[in-house]
């Protein structure tokens, strides 16, 4: 049984593109937040006061941001992934 030619009633590559797209960025932001949670550690930690505002909103982004990239890498593996 021969395939359709692409084009022609074939498989849509728009999903893979759009996959493709999203990795890097979930990847990116992932590094991101890792890079910001360790300087956030350091300025948390920085003499023994943890009562600073900046590391905790600096932590507070990084988490976002890991959330973010998570989400975005679940999202493109999920069941709709289907050959």
């Amino acid at each position: 049984m021969a395939l359709p030619p692409a084009g022609r009633g074939g498989p849509d590559p728009a999903p893979r593109a759009r996959r493709r797209r999203r990795d890097p960025l979930a990847l990116w932001m992932c590094g991101l937040a890792a890079l910001g949670s360790a300087r956030a550690w350091l300025h948390l930690v920085r003499d023994g006061d943890t009562g600073n505002p900046a590391g905790w909103i600096w932590l507070g982004g990084s988490l976002l941001l890991a959330v973010i990239g998570v989400v975005l890498l679940v999202r493109d593996r999920g069941p709709s992934m289907a050959p």
